[in-house]
């Protein structure tokens, strides 16, 4: 029996990788849950500019915004499975990225005020499930646009997969994206920093010491 699950667990994780991979999403997960307790009575900026108020609430986004989790999940796994080295390199830039997004939460902390009076329907009800499961804060930079980016910043050129996937993975990427504003998860900035952090943590972790 232990063999077999031991069998069946390295399929998911290879055994080099499951240990840092259980570590970094410890980490990640201390990050995001501790700098919310510690914020939690603290002045929060809500970064909603003039533009985000004139984008309409698209509940159904919120179908795009619940696939992260399935997207980001298998992609982890994946990258695990694509050599030592990407895969130590994609845990080295989780790791980098997600000390930074604690350094923001602590130091600017963000918080927005969830749209009321939607219409009534199924994209709504879910919509408001979101918005009970999670509160709205740790905003900047957003957490759904930084790893699924960074996902797709690990794949878009692994030539080990077929074309189609990473292209897939880009244009899901983008979805992510964009249906974090049409929900009213984040605002744009929040958008623009979990990008760029994305890429500036992979090619930081990318960097070789002399």
């Amino acid at each position: 029996m232990k063999q077999q699950l031991k069998k069946y667990i390295e399929k998911l994780l290879p055994g080099d990788y499951l240990l840092p991979a259980v570590v970094c999403l410890l980490y990640d997960t201390a990050i995001y849950s501790g700098t919310q307790l510690l914020t939690e009575h603290w002045h929060h900026w809500d970064l909603t500019g003039r533009l985000e108020r004139q984008i309409p609430v698209i509940p159904e986004f919120t179908l795009i915004y619940l696939l992260f989790f399935p997207f980001w999940i298998g992609n982890f796994l994946l990258i695990g499975h694509l050599g030592k080295e990407k895969a130590r390199r994609f845990i080295r830039a989780d790791l980098i990225a997600w000390t930074v997004c604690g350094v923001c939460f602590l130091l600017f902390p963000t918080a927005n005020v969830r749209p009321a009076g939607l219409e009534e329907g199924i994209w709504t009800e879910l919509l408001e499930l979101v918005y009970r499961m999670d509160p709205p804060t740790n905003l900047f930079p957003s957490i759904h646009c930084l790893a699924s980016w960074l996902c797709f910043v690990v794949l878009r050129r692994e030539e080990s997969l077929p074309v189609w996937y990473r292209a897939g993975c880009g244009v899901m990427a983008v979805l992510i994206c964009i249906s974090t504003v049409a929900v009213r998860q984040h605002v744009l900035a929040d958008v623009a920093a979990g990008i760029l952090l994305a890429e500036g943590a992979w090619a930081l972790a990318g960097r070789r010491r002399k």
